[in-house]
């Protein structure tokens, strides 16, 4: 899954990612709009989770009730507070004219 369109529909909604102590809940806040470069399309998903759980970068499995499970690779970013901590996961893929043989 790597559809802004289908992430955007979803803000506002928790993934609750898989971690040893136990899920944590993320908010997703932000989905950025698609920038285009070198041929490849980026966009970044930012989620809020609560700051007493800060998950290391790296990749998650994350449920989410409409979605179901996605795998994510997600780091704390700078913004973050004693109020929530900032995870960015960024997502890049072939514009569909590079992806054509």
């Amino acid at each position: 899954m790597n559809d802004p369109a289908k992430f955007r529909e979803q803000l506002n909604t928790v993934f609750r990612a898989d971690h040893d102590a136990g899920a944590v809940p993320l908010l997703l806040a932000e989905v950025t709009d698609p920038r285009v470069s070198a041929g490849f399309e980026h966009f970044s998903l930012f989620f809020h989770g609560p700051s007493d759980r800060i998950l290391p970068q790296g990749t998650y499995a994350m449920q989410h009730d409409a979605l179901g499970t996605l795998d994510v690779f997600i780091v704390p970013v700078i913004g973050s507070n004693a109020e929530r901590i900032i995870y960015q996961a960024h997502f890049s893929r072939p514009t569909p004219a590079s992806a054509a043989p």
